[in-house]
């Protein structure tokens, strides 16, 4: 009588826990699978909101790296009557002010893009700063925009790399 009970109990039990055991892998593979779609739907969403800045920014970028190119910048800075240092100093106060309005950018940039960005302007920086200290501070500004002319247009381009870092960027998005 003892193992009649005990077989009945465990045909009765046995397929309790075998269906009580297939509905717990369903309902949690049903619960991984709507996490996981939850988490899809999140990330378009941050995607969709995302893409314009981001988009905005390597524009931004772009336009700044174009604005602090010396062949541009010159032509916006060099009045007439300036000296060699009027045209450094003014040089650069204008560099720096286009880089601290557009140094937010930067979060939504590549760090690779965002190096190259800060060395393109590093350089130009540079360029002003060797070309004008081979002069003499007096002498007419002209002559200094002609040496940095000459430094960038001899195969220094400053923002190509930089340019080439901000549209690969814009590919990877779209």
């Amino acid at each position: 009588m003892n193992f009649d009970n005990l077989t009945t109990a465990l045909l009765i039990i046995a397929p309790t826990f075998i269906v009580a055991g297939g509905m717990y892998m369903l309902i949690k593979n049903m619960m991984e699978r709507d996490y996981r779609l939850k988490l899809l739907e999140a990330r378009r969403l941050i995607q969709k909101d995302m893409l314009p800045l981001k988009l905005q920014a390597v524009e931004r970028m772009v336009v700044f790296l174009e604005r602090i190119q010396p062949e541009n910048i010159l032509f916006r800075i060099l009045q007439p009557g300036m000296n060699v240092r009027d045209l450094q100093v003014d040089l650069l106060a204008a560099i720096r002010q286009e880089y601290e309005h557009n140094v937010s950018q930067q979060v939504y940039v590549s760090v690779q893009s965002w190096s190259l960005i800060t060395k393109a302007k590093d350089d130009i920086i540079a360029t002003v700063n060797l070309a004008a200290d081979s002069l003499d501070k007096t002498e007419k500004a002209i002559v200094l925009s002609q040496i940095i002319l000459q430094r960038s247009s001899a195969g220094n381009n400053f923002a190509g790399a930089a340019i080439l870092s901000l549209k690969s960027e814009v590919d990877s998005f779209l």
